[in-house]
């Protein structure tokens, strides 16, 4: 899209608002006579803002990202002229407001709709054109056909009946129909397949979830009761039953989700292609002949000797160029044959485990790592049918991809909303004690939500070293390699307290205790954050993606460092001193200083809050300051750095980056 001539949601706001006023003032002299309002067309007015607002907001009318073509801007201004008539409407109709003109009401939003086509087609012409003809051809090839299902049409047939009779029941205590509500039955019914129709709520389309899955019918209903609203409005059919007609309608949107829910289960969200079976079908196909049954085997085994950049690029990644370009720049891919390569895209490890048997040295799985129940198990099979320094490729749909996504479909307020609830639903229940095991049973572990550390910790956790990561088309492409044996830790953490082996006294290990502000097996990539990273000022890893943004506010309130105490109270652990130094980090200690370290009993409060060192030699320094005058006075020295930290803390408002 051309953004030189794109224009501003302030822009189209303001417009859009003059363009509503102009309206309502029009219809207000046309239907009155007069420019003046009543009290009650003033309030209805200030209806008409908050509504107006909503919708807009709703169907992205401001954002200029939208109007990817001139079909799609059309389409797009008459649907929030339906929208908006039908919130009018059901606001009308629910507060039994039948004295305003039905003009005001409903003729006002296409009057406007029509002078936003008008303005947007002069913009077009004239200058707009270049912004949205790159998309035009985009967004004529996203339509598809829609793969109707009869079961749940003919289901939700017989629903929309079951619904209505129901509320009938219990209205009037029988089953029988009052005068006039069999024409209130059939108007149901047509609203009902007008609705079902425009939201393709019957299409077989494979969802990424269930929520997903129930935004058409959602859409249906939502739409079938504005409709209806309408409706009553303008025919002035006030004499029905509200309980009655939209108590139908809700009903039937409540046996529907139910049903969306049980169809979704039998079917797993998959288009089940029916299988060629009859004769015409294969010779149409397959052009059926007679095959000769002389092979050339010799000829074969050489296309196994070939190596696999060909094949990849213009066979089984044709239509992942860019994965395909991260594969070839991280890669030699001359040195790999066709008879050492695996690619595959299913989430079931029964076809790892058929690998088994044959030297793999490179295997790609097309499918999201999130749907796969047991990730460990599978990162394990995968490391046990790979050769010593084979390589894995994997495609993943982390929480920044599925955020990115989020808000790209959704308004934002919209987005935030289903970002708060898939988090407590994804995110919070899997992680609490005994809702695991459920949260699991329901799921089948599919649809997972996956953070980019949590996916590169448990690849080398497994044994594998990271060699590239990118972002590519909203899912995370990893290329890693086998390095290491799987690592013997039996209990990785997952919970909120995190247990920490740490150098202590005498190089003796100790477990420190923590509050977790990274994301699970974060504790795996210290290798991978050195080596991609390096250390900024004041020793800590520069863009820390493993830390979760509650993480960093615990960090800079020393929250996380509570359970600590528990270290303090069992002697391990100092109230000034040294800080305990992971393994790793130990290691790049100079020999001298390593010596000294394993003299003293490390603390919470670090020599680093005396003086602030800046670069990793000057904390090197720092610690050897400490450990040289503690030595001499130890409690002295404990005295003098615990008020001198106190006062950079308290007063300087010092913190370590």
């Amino acid at each position: 899209m051309d953004n030189s001539h794109s224009i501003s949601p302030f822009l189209i706001g303001i417009t859009d608002f003059c363009l509503l006023n102009i309206s309502f003032f029009a219809m207000n002299y046309w239907t009155q006579g007069t420019w003046e309002f009543s009290p009650a067309y003033i309030k209805l007015l200030m209806l008409f803002y908050f509504i107006w607002f909503f919708i807009s907001f709703f169907t992205k009318k401001f954002r200029f990202a939208s109007y990817r073509s001139y079909a799609a801007v059309i389409s797009l201004y008459t649907r929030s002229a339906v929208y908006t008539a039908c919130c009018a409407s059901f606001v009308v109709v629910m507060m039994g407001l039948p004295a305003f003109s039905r003009l005001h009401v409903l003729v006002i939003w296409f009057m406007m709709a029509i002078q936003e086509v008008l303005i947007f087609s002069v913009y077009y012409m004239t200058i707009g054109e270049s912004a949205i003809l790159n998309d035009e051809k985009e967004d004529i090839g996203a339509r598809q056909e829609a793969n109707y299902s009869i079961f749940l049409l003919l289901t939700d047939f017989l629903i929309v009946g079951v619904s209505f009779f129901i509320i009938n029941y219990l209205k009037t205590g029988s089953f029988g129909l009052r005068p006039q509500y069999n024409q209130l039955l059939l108007v149901i019914y047509a609203l009902w397949l007008i609705t079902s129709l425009t939201t393709n709520k019957f299409a077989r389309r494979p969802f990424q979830n269930y929520y997903h899955s129930t935004w058409p019918w959602l859409k249906a209903g939502i739409l079938m009761v504005g409709i209806m609203c309408v409706t009553i409005f303008a025919y002035r059919l006030f004499h029905f039953s509200r309980i009655h007609v939209f108590g139908s309608i809700f009903l039937l949107i409540f046996f529907e989700l139910l049903l969306c829910r049980v169809y979704s289960l039998l079917t797993h969200n998959r288009i089940r292609q029916e299988d060629i079976e009859s004769v015409e079908n294969v010779k149409g196909l397959l052009k059926q002949k007679n095959l000769s049954l002389e092979t050339d085997f010799e000829k074969l085994r050489l296309l196994l000797l070939e190596p696999v950049r060909k094949g990849l690029q213009e066979k089984y990644l044709r239509d992942y160029p860019r994965l395909f370009d991260l594969i070839d720049q991280s890669l030699d891919l001359s040195e790999i044959i066709q008879a050492e390569m695996t690619i595959i895209n299913s989430n079931d490890m029964f076809h790892i485990k058929t690998i088994d048997g044959r030297p793999v040295r490179l295997l790609i799985n097309l499918h999201r790592t999130n749907n796969i129940r047991w990730i460990n198990r599978y990162f394990l099979e995968v490391h046990n049918v790979l050769v010593s320094g084979g390589y894995f490729v994997g495609r993943t749909h982390t929480i920044a991809t599925h955020r990115e996504w989020l808000f790209k479909k959704y308004p934002k307020h919209i987005a935030n909303t289903i970002s708060i609830i898939e988090f407590c639903l994804n995110r919070v229940l899997p992680k609490l004690p005994g809702l695991k095991q459920a949260y699991f049973a329901v799921t089948k572990g599919r649809d997972r939500v996956l953070s980019k550390a949590e996916v590169l910790g448990r690849l080398c956790f497994c044994g594998f070293r990271i060699i590239a990561v990118k972002e590519i088309e909203e899912r995370l492409v990893f290329v890693a390699q086998k390095v290491k044996t799987p690592s013997l830790d039996q209990s990785p953490s997952y919970g909120p307290l995190v247990k920490f082996s740490r150098v202590g006294m005498s190089g003796g290990n100790i477990d420190v205790y923590k509050f977790r502000t990274m994301h699970p097996y974060s504790e795996y990539l210290q290798q991978y954050m050195y080596e991609k990273n390096n250390l900024q000022q004041g020793g800590k890893f520069k863009g820390d993606f493993r830390i979760t943004g509650l993480g960093r506010f615990m960090r800079k309130t020393w929250l996380d460092e509570l359970p600590m105490l528990y270290n303090w109270i069992r002697g391990e652990l100092n109230l000034v001193g040294v800080r305990p130094l992971s393994y790793h980090y130990f290691d790049l200690y100079p020999s001298d200083l390593k010596e000294l370290r394993n003299k003293v009993v490390p603390g919470l409060i670090p020599p680093f809050y005396m003086d602030m060192p800046k670069t990793f030699d000057e904390i090197c320094e720092s610690e050897r300051r400490y450990i040289q005058a503690y030595q001499k006075q130890p409690i002295k020295t404990q005295w003098v750095y615990f008020l001198k930290a106190f006062y950079n803390i308290a007063f300087n408002g010092e913190r370590s980056n």
